[in-house]
């Protein structure tokens, strides 16, 4: 009766073992998971500090291509103003030359 005794005695120490292994196992996993969590909660930090920055950069170029292209509409828009006017101040003054030819001429008779 001994040895059954010594045999079961020996099996709760084996069990007893083996839960003690299995919850060091646990427990090592858990602290792995806990520390990849966090590596993943810093690296999640730092891509949406370089997200929101790169938008920033992204923003701030696209303004400044904006400003660009309005400029040189401006610029095109000053240009065919500056244009038309003297095509109007050529009309205007070979209209009135043709006037005072005109009004010259009609004295003359």
């Amino acid at each position: 009766m001994a040895s059954t005794q010594e045999a079961y005695i020996q099996s709760l120490r084996e069990i007893k073992d083996a839960e003690e292994n299995a919850e060091k196992e646990v427990q090592a996993h858990k602290r792995a998971i806990e520390a990849e969590i966090s590596n993943l909660r810093v690296q999640l930090e730092k891509e949406i500090i370089a997200s929101k920055e790169e938008g920033e950069r992204l923003v701030n170029k696209a303004l400044q291509e904006a400003r660009e292209r309005a400029s040189k509409e401006a610029q095109e828009i000053i240009k065919e103003a500056e244009s038309k006017s003297r095509d109007i101040s050529l009309r205007i003054n070979n209209e009135m030359l043709r006037k005072i030819r005109e009004i010259l001429f009609k004295g003359l008779e």
